[in-house]
């Protein structure tokens, strides 16, 4: 009965998520009240509430796994193993695994215009790449045996976390722009190799002008 009670919830957080989506999409974030999206979803406004506290979450649904995902990058990996081919691997089957689904016909960087859109919007998806940057420097300090702050973990983190989110936010943009999807997903594998490069065999030749 447990497995039924959680595909039941996991489908109402879903059936949540895409109606505030789609009226996001609609009326812009800012114009869609919690109200909007209980009705358009068929649920009670607490409903909504116990799923998602706020609006934003609503529209990051998927914030809290795609964290777990990174810090996996760091508790799976055998002794030896680089972070940064760990990293490298993250984003190069995203954007794999993306190009696919662009090349299957289906639009989804939807999401990127609606983030666009909105200022408070773009400042929690700010906040959320902080987030998870700061939860994978605390899980390297654990997995190094440090203390939980740091910098050397907390440095690394953001540096790899911001090499994978700044591909990820400069391919959503072009992709929004209307540029060709097979180009974008070509340059941004070319580019993440690039990035995770300059990581793995330092940066000190690059100067300010």
């Amino acid at each position: 009965m447990s497995g039924l009670r959680e595909a039941k919830k996991r489908r109402t957080r879903e059936a949540i998520a895409q109606a505030a989506a789609d009226l996001f999409h609609e009326r812009g974030f800012d114009a869609v009240t919690i109200d909007d999206v209980a009705r358009a979803a068929d649920v009670s406004r607490q409903t909504v509430f116990n799923y998602f506290p706020t609006k934003e979450q609503m529209l990051f649904d998927r914030e809290d796994e795609i964290g777990a995902t990174l810090l996996t990058l760091v508790r799976d990996q055998p002794d030896g193993a680089s972070l940064v081919a760990a990293f490298r691997g993250h984003t190069r089957a995203f954007w794999e695994r993306f190009g696919g689904i662009l090349r299957a016909g289906q639009q989804t960087h939807g999401f990127w215009e609606i983030v666009q859109a909105s200022p408070a919007l773009r400042n929690y998806a700010e906040s959320s790449f902080g987030r998870q940057a700061h939860d994978v420097g605390t899980e390297l300090a654990r997995a190094w045996d440090r203390t939980p702050d740091d910098p050397i973990c907390h440095a690394l983190a953001r540096a790899l976390c911001g090499v994978n989110m700044a591909i990820l936010v400069c391919g959503l943009e072009r992709l929004t722009a209307g540029e060709d999807s097979a180009g974008v997903v070509s340059d941004m594998l070319a580019r993440a190799e690039e990035a995770y490069d300059l990581l793995e065999h330092g940066m000190g030749h690059y100067t300010a002008r």
